[in-house]
């Protein structure tokens, strides 16, 4: 009983810190936000890497069809392995262009962010700029922006022609 009034009482303590703490910076704080879906749908760069990913990948899903009309003349594990392979293979273009995705929208929201003085840039909506992923699928996270956040999605998609 003893220690679980000490925990309480801790955590207490902590949240009240915190309180302190967010109300101390918040007058200071200037938030940014971004709708990245737009960037995606806008941006020439992004959507470059979109078409040099689709070029890299429909090899492989070609391959993967034809292997899927074989699989009766193979054996289990022969499929099973030829599958695995292209499934790594496709894997690793897959998180090659999320990478020079998520760097090149970095690169930029860390420009703006720094021209503008902002303290945070926050997504509007969070959708997935992975073009193999359906929108309906992607996560989409509407309403994080704080009232009276700057947008900078219009400055994002200039500096990404």
């Amino acid at each position: 009983m003893k220690h679980r009034m000490k925990m309480i009482f801790l955590a207490g303590a902590v949240i009240m810190a915190a309180a302190v703490l967010l109300a101390g910076c918040s007058n200071k704080a200037k938030i940014g936000y971004v709708d990245i879906s737009r960037v995606a749908a806008e941006s020439p760069q992004v959507q470059s890497l979109n078409q040099n990913f689709e070029k890299e990948y429909k090899p492989l899903a070609d391959q993967m069809e034809t292997l899927a009309k074989q699989q009766d003349s193979m054996s289990k594990e022969d499929y099973t392995k030829e599958v695995q392979q292209l499934q790594r293979k496709a894997y690793g273009i897959q998180q090659k262009y999320n990478a020079q995705r998520q760097d090149l929208v970095n690169k930029v929201l860390a420009q703006i962010s720094k021209e503008k003085g902002l303290s945070a840039v926050m997504t509007k909506a969070s959708f997935a700029v992975d073009p193999e992923v359906p929108v309906e699928n992607s996560v989409s996270v509407d309403g994080v922006v704080v009232d009276g956040g700057t947008d900078i999605t219009d400055e994002v998609i200039q500096k990404l022609q």
